[in-house]
């Protein structure tokens, strides 16, 4: 057998050598850089995703992982290696391709098929899709979250995975008969080629091949336990009502795709313990969102892609590791979790309907309806009553009392967290007519408090992070 370190220098010559060729041919113009970068991106996906069958330990592969990391690091952080990252877009794709190896390979190594299937995808589907979309010249765009994609390209994104599953389905779908085989590719292409629309900046080469991974594993365990047809039935009907949503602008297109893909995970992995909370969250806070019509404080919930992974990542990552993982702790966390946003988004809306001005929950100064850190009783009384709702839906499944309190109370202390952040990190922004704006950076936009990459959706996502953890040291300490 040949020594993994001898194994390990070829491909670091290898991945070298081509970035040099590229260097040189974009240097040249000998072609387009998004050819060579198409070129060397499946050259170098497919060599990863024929590693678990020539490494025997991921030590040496990873180990490459960060060595590629840290040369694409560095040089996009130095405007070095152009050919790689002058593709007209800020593109962080050739950092996120060592992290989504890194994230996959330490702990599923052993599982060399669904690895070598993930990342066979990324390397041929998603250049396919890219050079589709940019050199036909009668391709027909369109725009779901901050980038224009083609349909062309998405369609051809979808034909290549269906292709590349079928080819290794005997490996991949062991054991499963031709209509839950079928079922199974056809929904993994969907959802695959969706985590590709809603991707921005390059993290496609992240959530290509962990989505391409993550429901390979699903459908093995939905087969073992014969519920392939169940979950199509299932997952059907909820994005029919997630597409009813969209229609009534209660979702963006972008929020719609992600939405569906994350119930969609949370369905197959969990099932009904973790999807119940869940619908009652999205159902309940678009409801109260809809109560307070008045011009002045009507909110926007047409809900993007980046307000859905605010709300429900944290939720939908909780449920990803306790599938493979099974703690039945980490479920009241999922929980706490979920509580969190509800709570948030309750005191939020029920706040609006305050008499009195809002206090900063820090210096208690009156603030704006509405500004960021603000606070009101019975803003209070609502997130109370978001929280409470969530944790007695829990009580469907674990029918403790106890739980049921740790839960609500957690949520809570997560919506305060939340309010802390407002009022202390998430960045404030003065516009040049002189407005304070509490929302992301923007070109004629100044910070003036805060921290820039503070945002709103950033403290959703700190907020449901916050309360799981809350959760486990009440528990712990109790």
């Amino acid at each position: 057998m040949i020594n993994p370190w001898v194994l390990f220098s070829f491909f670091l010559f290898f991945i070298l050598t081509l970035i040099f060729l590229c260097e040189v041919s974009y240097k040249k113009k000998l072609l387009s850089p998004q050819i060579f970068r198409a070129i060397i991106h499946s050259l170098v996906g497919i060599g990863v995703s024929v590693s678990p069958f020539i490494f025997e330990s991921f030590f040496q592969p990873i180990f490459l992982a960060l060595v590629f990391f840290s040369i694409n690091l560095f040089s996009y952080k130095n405007n070095q290696l152009k050919s790689f990252h002058d593709v007209n877009r800020d593109s962080l794709g050739t950092i996120f391709f060592p992290i989504s190896f890194i994230i996959l390979a330490i702990p599923f190594w052993e599982n060399k098929y669904f690895i070598t299937s993930s990342f066979m995808i990324l390397a041929i589907s998603d250049p396919l899709a890219s050079i589709v979309g940019n050199y036909y010249k009668k391709a027909h765009f369109y725009k779901i979250s901050k980038e224009i994609k083609s349909i062309e390209g998405s369609l051809i994104m979808f034909l290549s995975t269906s292709t590349i599953l079928i080819l290794l389905s005997n490996h991949i779908f062991n054991g499963f008969n031709i209509i839950h085989s079928t079922i199974t590719i056809l929904i993994c292409s969907i959802f695959i080629t969706i985590s590709e629309s809603i991707s921005t900046k390059g993290s496609d080469n992240l959530s290509i091949p962990l989505t391409a991974f993550i429901f390979i594993e699903m459908f093995n365990f939905l087969n073992e336990s014969k519920s392939i047809i169940q979950f199509s039935l299932t997952i059907s009907i909820i994005i029919c009502s997630l597409f009813y949503f969209y229609r009534k602008n209660h979702l963006s297109l972008s929020g719609f795709l992600s939405a569906s893909l994350m119930a969609a995970l949370i369905t197959g992995l969990g099932g009904s313990f973790y999807l119940i909370p869940i619908i009652i969250f999205f159902i309940s806070s678009t409801i109260i969102s809809k109560l307070d019509q008045s011009t002045k404080h009507k909110s926007s919930i047409n809900r993007s892609v980046s307000q859905v992974i605010s709300n429900g990542g944290i939720p939908l990552l909780i449920c990803i590791i306790n599938h493979f993982y099974q703690y039945d702790i980490l479920y009241y966390a999922y929980l706490a979790s979920v509580a969190a946003a509800n709570s948030d988004t309750w005191g939020t809306e029920i706040g609006k309907f305050s008499k009195v001005r809002p206090v900063d929950i820090i210096s208690r100064v009156k603030l704006p309806k509405g500004e960021s850190g603000g606070i009101t009783n019975i803003g209070l009384l609502g997130s109370v009553i978001g929280s409470f709702i969530i944790g007695l839906s829990g009580y469907l499944f674990i029918n403790s009392l106890k739980y049921v309190l740790l839960v609500s109370i957690s949520g809570c202390l997560g919506a305060i967290f939340d309010s802390i952040l407002g009022s202390t990190l998430q960045g404030r922004f003065i516009s040049r007519d002189g407005l304070i704006i509490s929302e992301e950076k923007k070109d004629n936009n100044y910070l003036i408090t805060g921290v820039i990459f503070f945002n709103n959706d950033f403290v959703n996502l700190c907020c449901t992070l916050s309360a799981p953890i809350f959760f486990l040291l009440i528990n712990y300490y109790l």
